[in-house]
């Protein structure tokens, strides 16, 4: 009797568990397009310059003039420019 119960309670939360799972996924099935487009537009709100960004003023997460550091020394030397002065076999 106690064994009977405890299978029971294991096959109703197994079909629980297997019901919460499908119905999750009709509903994502169902609104996908939905939250592919709020995804979207979330991306070209905080992405996009000239937008409003993350805290709302006006800034972007990408700006169009990020200061790029130039070498002002070459990292290997320069080979010369003579003619080779041995035999070309």
């Amino acid at each position: 009797m106690i064994m009977q119960s405890i299978i029971n309670v294991l096959a109703l939360s197994s079909f629980l568990i297997s019901a919460t799972a499908v119905g999750g996924g009709l509903y994502i099935y169902q609104n996908k397009d939905t939250m592919i487009d709020s995804f979207k537009q979330g991306l070209m709100e905080n992405l996009l310059p000239g937008s409003a960004g993350l805290a709302g003023g006006g800034g972007a997460l990408i700006p169009k003039d990020i200061p790029l550091p130039l070498p002002t020394t070459p990292s290997l030397p320069i080979p010369s420019t003579g003619l080779p002065t041995g035999p070309l076999f």
